[in-house]
């Protein structure tokens, strides 16, 4: 059946016409999108006066190989970029007819020589993005849209108000209850998503945790928004070694646990996470280090024995990276949906980190040297170009030098019965800390005149299968959008060609106002109140909370920082909700304990984003 569509699809396209060249291209490009693969623009050939294209081939982005001698050229002068071409034969060519003006398939081949990107991937492909015109005006325009404040209609105190009180109708079942019932709404809609929460005695939100799949958040130790209660994402490295925020089975023990030295959270991880490691950070015992030994030559033994006894991640400072990042915009004033609005923008940042490392990973890969040996040439396949450059091929390059090294590591090799090698170990333990081979493996490797890399040398979350056991998240799917807004755009985007177009002649400008001017004649004018009109994106929420556990979760009490001085909230804050407008202001005995720890949890083989 597969053999029929296929035989199919290339008929069709082999008896394609196309009224000129750059029609040919377009066409090329857009079926190549479906198969996700890139599109260059290669061959040509010119009439006799070479006034004319009569030919023009288009190829597979991945088509051919760098010339050798601009590889020399290069090495000269930096270090190569990453190798793109494997001489990929698929290709599209087209002729003109002369007799018709026309241009005709004159050859198709739609096979390639490399595994090609998944399907939502395409859209990152060097042939498949670009700026339209209609955009580009846009963008310049943005600055200076309406033509002045006198065609604008409203002023900035204007704009503030509504932006408030859109805010407070958003909210107005109360804060915490509204964030409660979106969580409900998202785990009846996804069986992976779980939340949990606890209240006081007085029905007030204390504590929030949740995980939307690919995420784990918990609300504990960060001040974000105005109740000043804290978040702490949990941090670690995927497949790349790029941040990424971790998520996994709840009931799956980390590998390790890496935090500053606070005993309440060493006490609370060995109740939790018994069986997981708990590491102090290294940059903090670095620091204490300095405060208190005054002898260069023990500070400097010290952080060597940190350097080989902490491989891999030994700090929690992507976990403050991370919080830095979320820290830009978070403040005093926020609410809970706020906070988590804003969250899921920087984790949208975070997933598209990696949907372009996973794109760049399957359409290059590292350079090696043109002497390398099959072993190092093998090796990088193994791994993600990342990993590859920037843990592995160290190794692979000291295991040249080693025979010159004074020091001493022991390297074990057991072999099976036809003396084929079955396991290998260091003495320096990189392979079991890192998931990457060390030197001294790849200095044995090379002894042994071995040309791959054994698998229990692969540590799979290294990989591009890392992640194959969980579908992709590219994009945050956290909003529903109104009808009004999803029209609203829709016609927007549509829109601004139109209007690009038109703006170009008199006639188009002219036919263009005539349609606009019929249509607002027909549109009841706007007063002003568009009630129950949503205009940005909406939190999904459950219509009514059935269960008495989930119903009446008043916004949770102030905390205030460790230190300060306990005051009131303003009103406008404590008449968020009417059960608890007394109560907001009520402090006494309400001692909350706070934490400035940030942990960071690694993982091994969960699903990440």
């Amino acid at each position: 059946m597969a053999d029929l569509e296929n035989l199919m699809e290339y008929s069709e396209i082999v008896s394609k016409m196309f009224a000129d060249e750059d029609e040919g291209y377009q066409f090329y490009n857009a079926y190549v999108l479906g198969k996700a693969f890139s599109v260059r623009k290669s061959y040509v050939e010119w009439n006799s006066d070479h006034t004319e294209l009569t030919l023009r081939r288009y190829v597979c982005s991945r088509q051919g190989y760098h010339e050798e001698k601009y590889v020399k050229k290069e090495i000269k002068k930096r270090r190569p970029r990453d190798i793109t071409r494997v001489g990929c034969p698929a290709k599209l060519v087209i002729a003109l007819d002369r007799n018709s003006g026309q241009w005709y398939v004159k050859n198709f081949i739609d096979e390639h020589n490399h595994p090609l990107a998944p399907a939502d991937l395409g859209c990152l492909l060097r042939s498949h993005r670009s700026i339209s015109d209609a955009q580009k005006a846009e963008i310049v325009e943005l600055g200076i849209q309406y033509g002045g404040y006198d065609k604008v209609g409203y002023t900035s105190r204007d704009l503030y108000n509504f932006c408030h009180l859109y805010k407070q109708e958003i909210i107005a079942a109360g804060d915490a209850q509204t964030i409660i019932s979106h969580l409900m709404e998202r785990q009846n809609r996804d069986s992976d998503f779980f939340f949990k929460y606890m209240n006081d005695g007085e029905g007030h939100l204390q504590g929030l945790f949740w995980s939307f799949g690919d995420v784990v958040v918990f609300d504990s130790t960060y001040k974000t928004n105005r109740y000043n209660l804290p978040l702490v994402p949990f941090v670690g490295v995927n497949h790349h070694y790029h941040t990424v925020i971790f998520g996994s089975n709840i009931q799956k023990h980390p590998i390790s646990v890496i935090t500053d030295g606070d005993l309440a959270m060493q006490r609370a991880i060995s109740v939790v996470w018994p069986n997981s490691p708990h590491r102090l950070c290294g940059w903090h015992i670095e620091q204490n280090l300095v405060r208190n030994v005054h002898n260069d030559t023990v500070k400097a033994e010290f952080k060597n024995f940190m350097t080989r006894g902490y491989l891999g991640l030994r700090s929690n400072q992507r976990s403050k990276g991370m919080n830095s990042r979320l820290q830009m915009k978070l403040d005093g004033k926020m609410t809970l949906l706020e906070m988590v609005q804003y969250y899921e923008s920087c984790l949208t940042k975070v997933r598209r980190i990696e949907a372009d490392d996973d794109a760049n990973a399957l359409q290059s890969e590292p350079f090696t040297d043109p002497d390398a040996s099959i072993l190092e040439v093998n090796t990088k396949k193994r791994f993600t170009p990342n990993i590859f450059k920037m843990k592995v091929q160290f190794s692979v390059e000291a295991a040249k030098k080693w025979s010159n090294r004074d020091m001493m590591y022991y390297v074990k090799c057991e072999l099976t019965e036809e003396a084929n090698l079955k396991e290998i170990s260091c003495s320096c333990r990189k392979l079991q800390s890192l998931g990457t081979p060390c030197s001294h493996i790849f200095f044995v490797l090379g002894i042994q005149d071995e040309s791959m890399l054994p698998d229990y040398c692969v540590l799979v979350r290294w990989t591009m299968g890392a992640k194959r056991a969980f579908p992709p998240i590219r994009k945050s799917t956290m909003y529903d959008y109104s009808p009004t807004l999803l029209w609203h755009r829709g016609l927007r985007n549509l829109s601004l060609a139109t209007f690009f177009v038109a703006s170009l002649s008199t006639e188009g400008y002219g036919r263009n106002k005539r349609v606009l001017e019929q249509e607002v004649d027909v549109i009841i004018p706007n007063a002003g109140a568009n009630e129950g009109n949503m205009y940005g994106p909406v939190l999904p929420q459950v219509p009514e909370v059935d269960c008495e556990e989930f119903r009446d979760v008043l916004d949770p009490m102030h905390v205030p920082a460790r230190g300060a001085p306990k005051k009131k909230l303003k009103s406008s804050s404590d008449k968020t909700r009417a059960d608890s407008k007394s109560s907001m202001c009520k402090e006494q005995g309400h001692n909350r304990p706070t934490c400035h720890l940030r942990p960071e949890v690694v993982f091994d083989n969960v699903h990440q984003s």
